[in-house]
């Protein structure tokens, strides 16, 4: 039976609709009658099942077997390293076999904050380069994938296509063509996040029989995480300084588009650093490793997470860790109290090129570490000798242009003060001084925007763009579109909605 060679890195989602045109049938159906023999399977693009049956009738002449095609060809590889090892091995089942109710629910996908793009996307430059070498188009897997919105090669955003991600016929598979993924002038530059996602995206997907550590696992990972930043306090987490940081890697306008920041402390991020109980997405996942350990293979963290133990209690990490010699702790020891020794402190001995150094001590030796840097620490003085009435000024005028650089962007979140705080380097020592701060005060107290008023900005968001598009919306469909609900919305929501009521 014919089927099209596959490409690298391309959707079987892909290979199936170039088949379709390369047989000229116009019936989806008969598609799937001659290569699942079954006219009822679902074009799905991610996550598609019955593969079982299509390597019988395809896979002996191309050498192609139901495994490689759900690691090679699909997006399992994304989904399998971040969910349990049990439902990792029912997914792929899933996928093999004829499927079971709710495969997509075995990925996580369906109830994670994180879902998968609106349209198929493409890189135009790419789709020339395919055509040049190919004499066609075809899906590639790492375009699929929100949060990774830019083509590596050419640094350059992906484009949507015409073709809906879930289509609305459930047997609809439309090849890529020049028809379906229109574009006029050269794309725009890539960010700089959705470059890092896309690598992190391409090193998962090159990587399909990575491990998937389990909750235990997860959680003493992000544990030895937050210690390595120095953000732990005994046995707490300063969960809003790791957060601060990822701020100052990714823009929340980024974190937003991607639906990873709803509100101005994301549960989904705290909730990473405590105790695991759920999984979490690999968007999720990337945008932490992105920011604390930026230029490592995704592969070999996902190693480093399965190599922690997963007893229910274990050792706090008295004992060194075998495999190195008592020489090599020696000069690794000796070469922290010389850093110790010429900066003065374990913070100040980190940041002037003691950071790896200090990894390596507390993976290996991690008791001597922490008793060595307890002898170490470096007493702060009081405030007293803090210009507050200069740093008044400053900080007030960081906010006016914080205020003016953000007050016609719409989509930003809710900019209460705690938003606005947040934008400020060390926005924990300004809100515990804000007493010290009448300018900060008085600027927050007027410009700081209530509930009230960031419903109605959502509200005029909708209205704005219904306007540009020509659309008419009905009351109860601006209330769902806005996520209002009528227990929580506001006097002045209500209020708003009713003067557009009176004018319509």
């Amino acid at each position: 039976m014919y089927f099209p060679m596959l490409h690298q890195d391309e959707l079987l989602y892909s290979a199936l609709a170039r088949c379709r045109v390369h047989l000229g049938l116009d019936s989806q159906k008969e598609l799937l009658r001659q290569h699942f023999s079954d006219p009822w399977v679902a074009a799905t693009t991610d996550l598609p099942n019955h593969l079982g049956k299509l390597s019988q009738n395809i896979g002996r002449p191309l050498g192609l077997d139901a495994a490689l095609l759900v690691r090679r060809h699909t997006l399992f590889p994304l989904y399998a390293p971040f969910i349990t090892p049990e439902r990792r091995g029912r997914l792929e089942k899933a996928m093999v076999e004829d499927g079971e109710s709710g495969t997509l629910g075995l990925s996580g996908i369906t109830t994670a904050a994180v879902t998968w793009p609106p349209w198929l996307r493409f890189c135009p430059t790419c789709l020339a380069e395919m055509h040049a070498r190919h004499g066609e188009y075809y899906w590639r897997r790492e375009w699929q994938v929100i949060g990774a919105n830019a083509c590596i090669e050419h640094l350059c955003r992906l484009l949507d296509s015409s073709v809906p991600f879930r289509r609305r016929s459930r047997y609809d598979f439309q090849a890529a063509s020049p028809w379906n993924c229109p574009h006029r002038g050269p794309p725009a530059p890539a960010d700089a996040s959705d470059l890092l996602i896309a690598k992190g995206v391409r090193q998962l997907l090159s990587s399909p029989d990575a491990p998937s550590p389990t909750f235990r696992q997860w959680s003493r990972f992000y544990h030895s995480l937050a210690v390595e930043q120095g953000a732990t306090k005994g046995h707490h987490i300063r969960v809003g300084m790791l957060w601060r940081r990822v701020l100052s890697r990714h823009s929340s306008n980024w974190l937003a588009s991607n639906g990873l920041l709803v509100s101005e402390a994301p549960h989904w991020f705290v909730a990473m650093f405590r105790k695991h109980r759920k999984s979490f997405s690999f968007l999720q996942h990337l945008t932490v490793w992105t920011c604390f350990r930026q230029g490592q293979d995704a592969g070999s963290l996902l190693l480093e997470a399965a190599r922690l133990p997963d007893e229910e209690k274990v050792s706090d990490g008295a004992a060194p860790v075998t495999g190195h010699t008592d020489w090599q702790l020696f000069q690794q020891r000796k070469k922290w109290l010389k850093a110790l020794g010429k900066a003065g402190g374990t913070k100040r001995a980190r940041e002037q090129g003691g950071q790896s150094l200090y990894f390596w001590l507390y993976r290996h030796d991690r008791q001597w570490l922490m008793v060595t840097n307890a002898g170490r620490k470096v007493e702060h003085g009081n405030h007293r000798q803090i210009d507050w009435v200069r740093r008044d000024r400053q900080l007030a005028k960081r906010l006016i242009r914080i205020e003016v650089e953000s007050g016609e962007n719409l989509a930003v979140p809710r900019r209460s003060q705690a938003w606005f705080l947040s934008q400020l380097p060390h926005s924990a020592s300004v809100e515990k001084n804000l007493r010290r701060l009448p300018l900060c005060r008085g600027f927050l107290g007027k410009y700081a925007e209530s509930l009230g008023e960031y419903q109605v900005r959502r509200l005029t968001k909708v209205l704005i763009n219904d306007a540009l598009t020509g659309r008419v919306r009905k009351k109860w469909e601006l209330e769902r579109l806005c996520g209002l609900q009528t227990s929580r919305t506001t006097e002045l929501a209500r209020s708003f909605l009713q003067g557009l009521d009176e004018k319509l």
